[in-house]
């Protein structure tokens, strides 16, 4: 007779490669987004001059990660560290996280925001120092939300080389907002500077009304 009742192991099987293919998948879409801004932020003044076009510069960097962890993905899942009931409820908590500071990000800047182009195109409609929304409580929650999903997939899944990759990825974001603050100081003077002494760059402060 035929059995409507699957296997435990094929259960967890499907669900482990789920978290791998999450896993993989973030890397592809998240990793390369510092290496980006790393080529904009210290020359940004260069980049303004060549406007939106700049924006071209995106395509071969995100080729180039893409294909590099396309080529490497049995090494980068080759060695784990042991998955336990602690990383999983982490990994989740982190990912749950992460996805509500997506949503917030989302709904307050807006896809001309996200995309960055007032920073490479300061006519744009859309320039000027945001303050509402959950940058009323954070600086770089973009930043923030990359680092906790990268961790939390690393997590999830285990795998040592993704650790290794968050952990650079999340020392690569504290470098990059300073070269995103000072490109916004110059920008946009003393309006970005009063905003940055009231609102901290990566952690809420708690218990203090606004």
């Amino acid at each position: 007779m035929f059995s409507l009742i699957t296997e435990p192991a094929v259960l967890d099987t499907a669900f482990l490669l789920f978290v791998d293919g999450l896993a993989f998948t973030t890397l592809i879409l998240l990793i390369w987004i510092p290496l980006f801004w790393f080529v904009f932020h210290p020359a940004i003044r260069t980049w303004r001059r060549i406007g939106r076009r700049a924006f071209w510069v995106a395509l071969p960097v995100w080729l180039g990660c893409a294909a590099s962890f396309i080529l490497a993905r049995h090494w980068l899942f080759a060695r784990r560290v042991e998955r336990n009931a602690l990383t999983w409820v982490t990994g989740g908590l982190l990912f749950s996280i992460s996805l509500w500071l997506e949503s917030k990000t989302r709904r307050t800047l807006g896809w001309r925001r996200l995309l960055g182009i007032p920073e490479v195109d300061p006519r744009d409609r859309a320039s000027g120092v945001v303050r509402e929304g959950i940058y009323a409580h954070l600086r770089h929650p973009r930043y923030l939300l990359y680092m906790l999903t990268l961790l939390s997939v690393a997590l999830l899944s285990g795998a040592v080389a993704i650790f290794l990759l968050a952990i650079l990825n999340v020392l690569m974001y504290q470098i990059l907002a300073r070269f995103e603050e000072r490109a916004l100081l110059n920008q946009y003077g003393h309006e970005y500077e009063s905003y940055q002494r009231s609102v901290p760059r990566f952690l809420p402060r708690f218990g203090r009304s606004r």
